[in-house]
């Protein structure tokens, strides 16, 4: 009867799958989808993804119009010294300033001015109280430094790769919240066997216990196997609950992944094998166009490459080129001052050069420096992050073929271990094998499924591995960046494809 159970409870152990211990829970792709919609480090890299859109809106407030308006009124006293008399003269004036400027990509500014002065003098001149107005219109090209969309646009262009900058640096969040994700994934299922096989063996070594002390009672068996069944139960059980710690901290991980406020449970998939195509070549050539922390490193280089450009252009003397156009009128009221400016007789022009330089420049020639060694500085990174990158591919490759080495050894060494229990049984039945040796077997199958279910989980990782260092890992689980970036919007920057 014994034997019988015994070889039931080890054959259950050695053909059928580890069973979950809840069947209902998260599965692979939903989990994938709950990490892009609710990881909260993930949505913190988006709030600041946005924010760099809102700077790149910014910069185009170089456009807008500039409107000014001045008002004042006021009373002015001062002597006059003439060559025959002293005297004192009291104006009182009211002004008004309109000023409506417009920045053009060029760099120059087109200035609409109108001035409106309105005096009361004592002594009193000719005209009194006298309107006094003026329209202008001025155009202020700077010729070489200063000129070009490139200087002027210049916070627009810094705030275009930073965004750029951003965007990648969120897919790099999301390449390793999925990557650490999919490696929790397969760690839960890992743990979950384990537990599972833990399980059994308690169950096994209760079964044994209570079998050994019937023998022993009608004097079958010496008192001392009792004793080993006892010490077999007390370590299996103590295994169990390392089983139970390791499973429970591995779905705390998982949950807060996918920001569930607590532990979540994983659906009932069984650990596979999927295949596979790896090529040094094509895995680094996808990995140099698709890896984020390259394309960033790559976007800063653009934005030095930019602050070099505009850093050169300081070097050049301030050459402006203006030019201006206005009427003007004088009048006894406002109505023909205005008819003056209305008319042709008072047409002012003015064209004019404007040159500067700053004796020894240095503020410019030193910004130009800094900005050329942080270039060089960045393209030496940038080499040795491809060198990296190079050396994770290779490493990546080698690790999937040692993964798949080991799942082979781990399934030898299962049928190994299957086969040795099956004798054991056959020599305890005849009395050629002990209770220890039994237990002993059973261990050795556990630690063999166990090694083999660790070989699938690593390999499954190391695909992982695979697809993050060469970049293909979101597209190859569907995730694509849904764009263009909206400064105003709440809603996931990624969105995930049905498969």
């Amino acid at each position: 009867m014994f034997d019988r159970c015994l070889t039931a409870v080890i054959l259950l152990l050695c053909v059928l799958p580890a069973s979950p211990v809840h069947a209902l829970g998260l599965e692979l792709r939903q989990a994938e989808r709950l990490v892009l919609e609710r990881n909260l480090d993930l949505r913190a890299q988006a709030f600041e993804t946005r924010a760099s859109e809102a700077l790149v809106r910014k910069g185009y407030g170089i456009y807008d119009p500039r409107l000014e308006a001045d008002l004042a009124e006021g009373t002015g006293r001062r002597r006059i010294n003439s060559q025959f008399f002293s005297a004192k003269t009291v104006t009182e004036y009211r002004q008004f300033d309109f000023l409506l400027t417009q920045k053009l990509p060029t760099g120059a500014d087109l200035i609409a001015g109108f001035t409106n002065l309105r005096e009361r003098v004592d002594p009193r001149p000719p005209i009194d109280p006298s309107y006094a107005s003026e329209l202008r219109f001025t155009l202020v090209q700077p010729l070489l430094r200063n000129f070009g969309s490139t200087v002027t646009e210049q916070q627009i262009l810094f705030a275009v790769k930073d965004r750029e900058a951003s965007v990648q640096d969120l897919r790099e969040q999301a390449f390793e919240l999925i990557s650490r994700m999919r490696d929790t994934w397969f760690d839960a299922l890992r743990t979950r066997d384990e537990l599972a096989y833990r399980q059994t063996s308690v169950a096994l070594a209760q079964k044994v216990l209570e079998e050994n002390r019937v023998r022993v009672e009608v004097g079958v068996l010496p008192p001392v196997e009792i004793l080993e069944a006892e010490v077999g139960l007390l370590t299996r059980e103590r295994l169990l609950l390392d089983a139970q710690r390791a499973y429970q901290d591995v779905l705390d991980e998982l949950g807060v992944l996918v920001n569930a406020g607590g532990a979540v449970e994983v659906a009932d998939e069984p650990l596979g094998q999927p295949a596979l195509e790896v090529a040094e070549g094509q895995g680094l050539r996808s990995a140099l166009e698709k890896r984020p922390d390259l394309l960033r490193r790559m976007k800063e280089i653009e934005r030095l490459n930019l602050e070099n450009r505009i850093a050169r252009n300081q070097l050049l003397p301030a050459v402006d080129l203006s030019g201006s156009y206005a009427h003007v009128g004088l009048g006894q009221d406002y109505s023909s001052d205005l008819d003056d400016i209305a008319s042709k007789n008072f047409r002012n022009w003015e064209v004019g050069l404007t040159v500067s330089y700053p004796i020894g420049n240095r503020e410019a020639r030193n910004e130009y420096l800094r900005t050329r060694q942080q270039l060089k500085g960045r393209h030496a990174l940038l080499g040795q992050l491809r060198e990296e990158i190079s050396k994770e591919v290779r490493g990546a490759i080698r690790l999937l073929e040692v993964s798949r080495k080991k799942i082979e050894v781990a399934s030898r060494g299962r049928d190994l271990s299957e086969e040795k229990l099956r004798t054991l049984l056959k020599r305890k039945e005849v009395g050629l094998a002990t209770t220890r040796d039994v237990l002993e077997g059973e261990e050795d199958l556990a630690l063999a499924r166990t090694d083999q279910i660790t070989a699938l989980a690593d390999y499954n990782k190391a695909v992982t591995e695979y697809l993050r260092v060469t970049g293909q890992l979101l597209e190859h689980e569907g995730i694509r960046l849904v764009g263009p970036v909206d400064a105003e919007g709440d809603r996931p920057l990624f969105d995930m494809q049905s498969q």
